[in-house]
């Protein structure tokens, strides 16, 4: 008997033990505000299996649900949707599934017209590392205009995905998107921050431009295409120990959407189309969000439909902070895609580096008044 009781005390007291715990503010702030959790609450799926049990114990309740146009899930489709994450009532949840860096999640702070669904931004996949590493370098990439030292700049362009390349620049044996890496940086993302480097140096805006090859200091490491941004930020966190005056970051990449999406017409001159990503996975994220926001509508001011919009993304859609916090003028700025053609791209890197410039100049000026 005196076991039994004992036994129960102990169950009791760890019973009210837990509770304490849980009612605890501060241990609510840490484990009952995390995004996963937020993630499974706010899922339909979540929800459904929620009502089917509701449903089970309290009377009416299913009665109640459909008089106020709630549908309640049957339990074939709550056990697809868990085991498959395809949803019978949204076909295009079958695309997310099966189209690599497809993502129904984005939210955004600004989107152009005419981006829908289908015209969301696409994260290219992983490339071929082995094979990109077995590209001999030319020549020719070594002649950079960069005039500005490290030491002097106070803006910095870099790439965390230098392979990021261009079909139209890399021969008519590539036609793929999937083909679309190189580390020729006459052909890839790099050529596009050169472009933009040139048009802020033009301005008198002292700029470096990382011209690093990611896929071969990856190797280097013996890290993997998932330690893209834990590189750049090394690079980063280097440069602002190095030189304190940099006042601006810009990580440079292309999307992996086609031609009819990354492309417009403006002022009779085709331009590729760019837009901005913001990590929302730190504290300050507003002040960056803040910063794209200017830049962007300056730039849909002077060139109307160049932005496909401000993209906000958490971990649970990548990285999710993009070195982002460590400046709150750090930039993500995706530029064009695996069509576009260097005068396309060109156009759009003037058009950018005008209106960075402009931002610069008022900002110094302001800085200057004070």
């Amino acid at each position: 008997m005196k076991r039994v009781l004992l036994t129960g005390l102990v169950a009791m007291t760890s019973i009210f033990s837990l509770i304490f715990f849980l009612t605890l503010p501060q241990f609510q702030s840490k484990f009952f505000q995390l995004p996963l959790l937020d993630g499974i609450t706010e899922s339909v799926v979540f929800s459904d299996a929620l009502y089917m049990v509701m449903s089970t114990e309290i009377p009416q309740m299913e009665t109640t649900l459909e008089e106020n146009d709630i549908q309640m899930a049957n339990l074939p489709k709550l056990l697809l949707e868990t085991t498959s994450g395809v949803s019978p009532r949204n076909f295009s949840s079958l695309l997310d599934l099966a189209l690599p860096g497809r993502n129904p999640d984005f939210h955004f702070s600004f989107v152009s017209n005419g981006v829908d669904e289908a015209s969301m931004p696409i994260e290219s996949p992983p490339p071929d590392f082995e094979e990109l590493l077995k590209e001999e370098p030319e020549e020719e990439q070594t002649d950079d205009k960069n005039k500005t030292d490290q030491q002097e700049a106070e803006v910095y362009v870099y790439h965390s995905h230098s392979w990021e390349g261009f079909l139209p620049l890399l021969g008519e044996d590539k036609q793929k998107p999937s083909q679309a890496s190189s580390t020729d940086n006459a052909k890839n993302i790099v050529l596009v921050g050169s472009m933009l480097t040139e048009q802020l140096e033009k301005q008198g805006i002292p700029t470096f431009h990382d011209r690093t090859n990611v896929t071969a200091a990856l190797h280097e490491q013996g890290w993997d295409y998932y330690d893209s941004y834990r590189l750049s930020r090394k690079t980063v966190e280097a440069a602002m120990a190095s030189n304190q005056k940099i006042q601006y970051f810009i990580d440079i990449h292309r999307d992996a959407q086609r031609k009819d999406i990354t492309t417009t017409t403006i002022h009779g001159e085709p331009f590729a189309k760019l837009y901005f990503i913001v990590g929302e996975e730190h504290e300050n994220y507003k002040e960056n969000l803040a910063f794209v926001e200017k830049l962007n509508a300056q730039l849909e001011e002077n060139y109307p439909g160049i932005s496909r919009g401000i993209f906000l993304k958490d971990h649970t859609d990548g990285n999710g902070i993009y070195n982002q916090d460590l400046s709150k003028q750090s930039i993500l700025i995706e530029v064009g895609g695996v069509d576009n053609n260097k005068e396309e791209l060109s156009n759009t890197t003037k058009a950018l580096g005008k209106v960075i410039g402009e931002y610069y100049k008022n900002a110094e000026q302001v800085t200057t008044e004070r």
